[in-house]
Protein backbone atom coordinates (compact mmCIF):
# COMPACT_ATOMS: atom_id res chain seq x y z
CA UNK A 1 0.00 0.00 0.00
CA UNK A 2 1.05 3.70 -0.85
CA UNK A 3 -0.38 7.02 0.35
CA UNK A 4 -0.25 9.80 -1.69
CA UNK A 5 -1.47 13.47 -0.96
CA UNK A 6 -3.05 14.76 -4.38
CA UNK A 7 -5.47 17.36 -4.92
CA UNK A 8 -9.11 16.54 -4.32
CA UNK A 9 -11.35 15.69 -7.16
CA UNK A 10 -14.28 16.15 -5.53
CA UNK A 11 -16.01 19.79 -5.65
CA UNK A 12 -15.48 21.67 -2.10
CA UNK A 13 -14.79 20.55 1.21
CA UNK A 14 -16.94 17.52 0.87
CA UNK A 15 -15.73 14.41 3.18
CA UNK A 16 -14.91 11.32 2.80
CA UNK A 17 -14.98 8.19 4.41
CA UNK A 18 -11.43 6.52 5.63
CA UNK A 19 -10.85 3.54 4.05
CA UNK A 20 -8.54 2.17 6.86
CA UNK A 21 -10.21 3.56 10.09
CA UNK A 22 -14.05 3.95 8.31
CA UNK A 23 -14.37 7.58 9.92
CA UNK A 24 -15.76 10.70 8.29
CA UNK A 25 -12.45 13.00 7.09
CA UNK A 26 -12.48 16.34 5.27
CA UNK A 27 -9.92 17.12 2.75
CA UNK A 28 -6.94 18.79 4.43
CA UNK A 29 -6.38 22.79 3.09
CA UNK A 30 -2.68 23.47 1.56
CA UNK A 31 -0.76 26.89 1.69
CA UNK A 32 -1.34 27.38 -2.08
CA UNK A 33 -5.52 27.15 -1.03
CA UNK A 34 -5.66 23.47 -2.54
CA UNK A 35 -7.70 20.84 -0.92
CA UNK A 36 -5.98 17.82 -0.70
CA UNK A 37 -6.66 14.16 -0.48
CA UNK A 38 -4.58 10.87 1.14
CA UNK A 39 -5.12 8.79 -1.97
CA UNK A 40 -4.93 4.89 -0.95
CA UNK A 41 -3.04 2.91 -3.87
CA UNK A 42 -2.22 -0.80 -4.25
CA UNK A 43 0.82 -2.52 -4.75
CA UNK A 44 -0.52 -2.08 -8.63
CA UNK A 45 -1.14 1.25 -8.79
CA UNK A 46 -4.69 0.81 -7.67
CA UNK A 47 -6.68 3.75 -6.08
CA UNK A 48 -8.61 2.08 -3.56
CA UNK A 49 -9.92 5.28 -1.77
CA UNK A 50 -9.20 7.72 0.49
CA UNK A 51 -7.24 7.98 4.41
CA UNK A 52 -7.95 10.01 7.30
CA UNK A 53 -5.50 12.37 8.44
CA UNK A 54 -4.71 10.52 11.76
CA UNK A 55 -4.09 7.56 10.08
CA UNK A 56 -2.00 8.69 7.99
CA UNK A 57 0.09 10.20 10.58
CA UNK A 58 -0.54 6.94 12.63
CA UNK A 59 2.51 5.48 10.35
CA UNK A 60 2.60 1.95 9.07
CA UNK A 61 2.63 0.12 12.22
CA UNK A 62 -0.67 2.25 13.55
CA UNK A 63 -2.33 1.62 9.89
CA UNK A 64 -2.23 -2.24 10.44
CA UNK A 65 -3.28 -1.76 13.88
CA UNK A 66 -6.28 -0.18 12.35
CA UNK A 67 -7.03 -2.04 10.07
CA UNK A 68 -6.75 -4.79 12.03
CA UNK A 69 -9.47 -3.00 14.58
CA UNK A 70 -11.65 -2.45 11.53
CA UNK A 71 -11.58 -6.14 9.95
CA UNK A 72 -12.96 -7.32 13.14
CA UNK A 73 -15.69 -4.51 13.99
CA UNK A 74 -16.64 -5.24 10.46
CA UNK A 75 -16.31 -9.39 11.44
CA UNK A 76 -18.64 -8.55 14.04
CA UNK A 77 -21.33 -7.02 12.09
CA UNK A 78 -20.82 -9.52 9.11
CA UNK A 79 -21.65 -12.35 11.95
CA UNK A 80 -24.56 -10.17 13.58
CA UNK A 81 -26.29 -9.86 10.09
CA UNK A 82 -25.61 -13.44 9.85
CA UNK A 83 -27.89 -14.00 12.56
CA UNK A 84 -30.30 -12.12 11.15
CA UNK A 85 -30.55 -13.94 7.46
CA UNK A 86 -30.64 -16.90 9.42
CA UNK A 87 -33.91 -16.37 11.14
CA UNK A 88 -37.51 -15.99 9.76
CA UNK A 89 -38.35 -12.54 8.34
CA UNK A 90 -41.93 -11.60 8.61
CA UNK A 91 -42.69 -8.29 6.48
CA UNK A 92 -46.02 -5.90 7.46
CA UNK A 93 -48.94 -6.98 5.11
CA UNK A 94 -49.94 -4.63 2.29
CA UNK A 95 -53.36 -3.90 4.08
CA UNK A 96 -51.16 -3.16 7.38
CA UNK A 97 -48.97 -0.96 4.33
CA UNK A 98 -52.45 0.62 3.53
CA UNK A 99 -53.62 1.54 7.21
CA UNK A 100 -50.42 3.24 7.75
CA UNK A 101 -50.85 5.57 5.03
CA UNK A 102 -54.71 6.07 5.41
CA UNK A 103 -53.85 6.99 9.13
CA UNK A 104 -51.68 9.97 7.35
CA UNK A 105 -54.04 11.10 4.75
CA UNK A 106 -56.69 12.05 7.95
Amino acid sequence: MKIVWEQSVYVGNAPVFCTICGCRSYPVQSRKNQLLLAIIYDKRGVAWGEACRECVSAGSAGIKARLQDRIQDLQSKINELQLLADTEIQTPTLEQEFQIHRQDAS
